[in-house]
């Protein structure tokens, strides 16, 4: 309620100097230079090789935590300007919370088509869930089309963007076959689709204790206008078999979900209706995702919002901040937290179940883009996130913060 009061009074003629919004600055950078504090460890940087294949930009970064490693997953893409075309999804692995990374491998492609924006969940039965898009490179015809992951022409013809899903069971080491889940998850009158970006959770609490949850978003074409929708999918028997959620947030984009201390789902949006809003929206749950409640935008969290359709808002991660994996009322979230430029990333706090955001701190004071989130045993927190010192596109940086440095400033941190 305080967020739409404080929206309607900043549209009151009368009130000077609320034309826009006043979106408070981050609260604090431990010294007031970021760089010093918080040393990024770049784990992919423009025109890297991976094996004998170089890659002109890395982009779209998720991480996952599994019981003796934790996973970066990415996009290798052969263009720095599009989100098609050749794009391979790129993994590397720790050991030791990202102190050190093994080597870049490609763990999945399929030749000149787009293989992307990967969506991973560690289960309680040790098995590694991916969720990924494909899609049919554009300049391909019915001549020259291939597949090594057996998409068809005709299944091209009826959805050129899909859904596919693989496991391991031995945390990394090997992977299933990829399975094609598009006539499950994607209705015939949507465009555009993707999961994530960004981790996916399992529901640790209550009647859903189990459901596999992973953010999804899909477009929608009316005429000449295009809806940007929210929703989820999940599934009850790890991994064996998917449900969509019956139910899709208009105005919703890419989306990361989190259990509340309660057992409500929280599924925080990047906002498409940034004509008015130029801030984070989410809906909850209170049935594992099958019903919604009513949008909330919320004008504590800015997220940067250009004029251009295709850059509104910007992708970003919400976290349960727990170490024992039973979920409770404090979250963290990231983004880059301005208005208007994709800059600043910051990692924010709530203390109570996502209605406040009282303080904040930045990793990067300069360009930055997408990211995701993960929590250590130990209290601390890595970010995974875009950035560099021309475009947010240059690399892809691990940063760790320790629980004596989340406690100097998130002082309620339990």
């Amino acid at each position: 309620m305080k967020r739409i009061l404080l929206y309607i009074l900043c549209i009151i003629p009368t009130l000077a100097g609320c034309s826009d919004f006043d979106f408070a600055t981050p609260t604090h950078d431990l010294n007031g230079n970021t760089d010093d504090v918080f040393t990024n460890v770049v784990l992919w940087k423009n025109g890297d090789y991976v094996g004998t294949k170089s890659y002109a930009n890395f982009r779209i970064p998720t991480m996952m935590r599994a019981k003796n490693a934790l996973f970066a997953f990415c996009e290798g893409r052969q263009s720095t300007s599009s989100d098609s075309g050749d794009i391979d999804i790129i993994c590397k692995k720790s050991t030791d919370n990202g102190t050190s990374w093994g080597a870049a491998t490609v763990l999945l492609e399929d030749g000149v088509n787009t293989v992307g924006n990967p969506c991973g969940v560690y289960t309680k039965t040790g098995r590694i869930i991916l969720m990924f898009n494909w899609q049919v490179n554009p300049s391909a015809s019915e001549l020259d089309f291939n597949s090594t992951l057996g998409v068809t022409w005709a299944q091209v013809a009826k959805h050129p963007r899909r859904v596919f899903y693989t496991y391991s069971d031995d945390e990394g080491s090997t992977w299933s076959k990829p399975t094609d889940l598009t006539s499950l998850l994607k209705k015939n009158d949507w465009g555009f689709c993707a999961v994530g970006p960004c981790h996916a959770i399992q529901v640790q609490t209550g009647a859903e204790s189990g459901r596999i949850i992973v953010p999804y978003d899909h477009k929608e074409y009316v005429n000449k206008d295009t809806y940007y929708y929210s929703n989820v999918i999940w599934s009850d028997d790890n991994g064996d078999n998917w449900t969509l959620g019956p139910k899709s947030i208009l105005y919703g984009n890419e989306s990361s979900a989190v259990e509340l201390s309660d057992g409500r789902i929280f599924l925080d949006m990047r906002n498409a209706n940034s004509d008015e809003y130029k801030c984070r929206a989410y809906v909850i749950s209170k049935d594992g995702g099958e019903t919604w409640g009513n949008l909330v935008y919320d004008t504590d969290r800015p997220e940067p919002t250009p004029t251009s359709l295709a850059t509104r808002g910007c992708q970003g991660s919400i976290i349960n901040y727990t170490t024992t994996g039973v979920p409770g009322s404090t979250l963290l979230f990231s983004n880059p937290a301005d208005a208007t430029s994709r800059i600043k990333m910051t990692l924010r706090v709530s203390y109570d179940n996502g209605e406040n955001w009282p303080k904040s701190i930045v990793i990067n004071s300069g360009n930055s883009g997408y990211s995701d989130l993960a929590v250590f045993g130990d209290g601390s927190v890595g970010i995974l996130y875009e950035n560099g010192a021309a475009s947010y596109k240059e690399q892809i940086s691990y940063v760790r913060l320790t629980k004596s440095q989340l406690t100097s400033v998130f002082t309620e941190l339990k």
